[in-house]
């Protein structure tokens, strides 16, 4: 399963969140989950009409590819490690002018960096970045599932860039800042990308 989903907010901005819907595995237990389909129900606990009454109308269902699982592994200190199943339905989202009016019809287009992690998906992501009037891009790192040429592309795209504070230090050093503290990573990556929004969460 792969996502394009619209979501209408209770102050009437739209938003459209594009990229991965999958299974986070933790041992038996499964857990729906994709950091864009996380995003819609975040955003939708805002709205006063009804609790996470989404639109489904743009998910997609690949006849051919299967729905992408997570195999997530705690350690003793809580940190959790990732395999992520490859060639699923959302490494293989394919442009179509459905998809394209929708995003120009919306004021917000989120997305995040794993969906970039295969050539079809990366291709239809910036074409329609091309079609977006406001883009949030949500980084993800997941290793070995990104590349640093990539992501400072997209970087360079949006006009709001959400990030943790390891990834902050991570791309930031890839992009040859010498600074320490996070203030400064935060102002270089800030001036690299051209990027007014920065938000920047610090774990727990």
């Amino acid at each position: 399963m792969s996502i394009i989903i619209s979501q209408n907010m209770a102050n009437k901005v739209s938003l459209v969140c594009f990229g991965e819907v999958l299974w986070d595995c933790f041992g038996e237990t499964k857990r729906l989950g994709g950091a864009p389909l996380n995003m819609c129900f975040r955003v939708k606990s805002l709205d006063e009409l009804k609790e996470k009454q989404l639109s489904t109308e743009y998910i997609a269902v690949s006849p051919h590819k299967n729905t992408s699982t997570v195999l997530v592994a705690l350690d003793s200190h809580g940190s959790a490690k990732y395999e992520i199943i490859s060639d699923t339905a959302w490494d293989n989202i394919v442009l179509t002018d459905e998809i394209i009016n929708k995003v120009e019809s919306t004021e917000i287009f989120v997305f995040g960096s794993l969906i970039g992690r295969t050539d079809t998906s990366l291709m239809t992501l910036k074409q329609l970045l091309e079609h977006a009037k406001f883009k949030v891009f949500d980084v993800n790192l997941r290793a070995p599932h990104y590349q640093l040429e990539s992501l400072i592309e997209l970087m360079n795209s949006a006009d709001f860039i959400k990030l943790n504070d390891e990834e902050l230090y991570e791309i930031a050093k890839g992009m040859g800042c010498k600074y320490h503290s996070l203030e400064q990573n935060l102002a270089f990556i800030a001036k690299q990308t051209n990027t007014e929004f920065l938000c920047v969460t610090k774990g727990n």
